[in-house]
């Protein structure tokens, strides 16, 4: 097995290319902006047990919507961009399969959008020690670990398509076309297809709640949300009805009948373990498809 050679060689041309040190200093800027502000003093809070948790709660949408984008334009030119300047056929006379360059691509742009986002925590971390704010560490750190799971399945995604596409150009449209669709669309084709099935096939009540959630959970922007969501809720089914809460006091009444819905436990498809399953599906299936039609692909 030679991925190892491809993931090292990629990792060191970012490294080369100042792709690690950019995004380390966006990361650390992110996060540790709202703690530097507080020791400046622009931001005043009092003494009243203040913790970490709303730090992480205000932050979610905001990393839902950073970590994906930046993981497609890292890895969306991972392999076509060899493909387009000729340089692949030369790293394939080498002792490496194809199979080996896509899992190597998909191992050396995820460690360089895991490292990252670890620092920007790590500092973030440190930062809040110099603050009136407690640093609550099992809930920051989960949150540090699942956004950078986000980022490592968005990388596997785009490595995935860029195996597929015959050119940049194509990869570039097929990743924003995804990050798009799942940002913007997703909730919009959950919410069409349950009306359909309600109006059409009689599906609603309780089925209807577990149904819509269990799509809205494939979406692994919406699993990594949800699972944020469960570091602060007493169950599952409180951070699964998280998923439909939208802003305002609709949002809170939509969440609360959600979960009285769901009751006090969750099928299997809607527990935790699953829903960690769905981002580690994405992880191993995009760069799976991809490598199907590479491996049959004309260089």
């Amino acid at each position: 097995m030679t991925w190892q050679v491809v993931a090292r060689k990629d990792f060191q041309d970012a490294v080369r290319s100042h792709w690690l040190w950019v995004l380390s200093a966006l990361f650390v800027a992110v996060l540790a902006m709202p703690p530097a502000l507080v020791i400046a003093g622009f931001i005043q809070i009092g003494q009243g047990g203040l913790t970490t948790d709303l730090f992480v709660f205000l932050l979610r949408d905001t990393m839902t919507l950073l970590v994906p984008i930046i993981a497609v334009v890292l890895a969306y030119a991972s392999i076509t961009e060899e493909r387009d300047s000729g340089t692949l056929k030369l790293l394939l006379s080498l002792p490496h399969s194809r199979r080996d360059v896509v899992v190597g691509k998909a191992v050396g742009r995820g460690g360089v959008i895991v490292l990252p986002v670890v620092a920007g925590f790590v500092v973030a971390a440190v930062v809040f020690l110099a603050t009136p704010v407690a640093l609550n560490a099992g809930p920051f750190f989960a949150f540090a670990a699942l956004s950078a799971v986000l980022g490592v399945v968005f990388v596997a995604i785009s490595v995935g398509i860029s195996a597929g596409a015959r050119s940049s150009r194509s990869a570039m449209i097929g990743t924003v076309g995804v990050y798009v669709f799942f940002t913007l669309f997703w909730n919009q084709f959950v919410n069409g297809a349950i009306r359909l099935l309600h109006d059409y096939a009689g599906v609603g009540g309780t089925a209807q709640v577990k149904l819509q959630l269990f799509l809205k959970i494939l979406d692994p922007s919406q699993a990594y949300k949800t699972l944020v969501a469960r570091l602060f809720t007493a169950s599952a089914a409180a951070a699964r009805a998280n998923l439909v809460s939208g802003s305002g006091l609709q949002g809170q009444l939509n969440a609360q009948l959600y979960a009285q819905a769901l009751g006090k436990s969750v099928p299997f498809y809607l527990s935790d373990p699953f829903v960690a399953l769905v981002l580690i599906a994405w992880l191993v299936a995009a760069p799976a498809v991809g490598y199907y039609a590479f491996r049959e692909a004309d260089l």
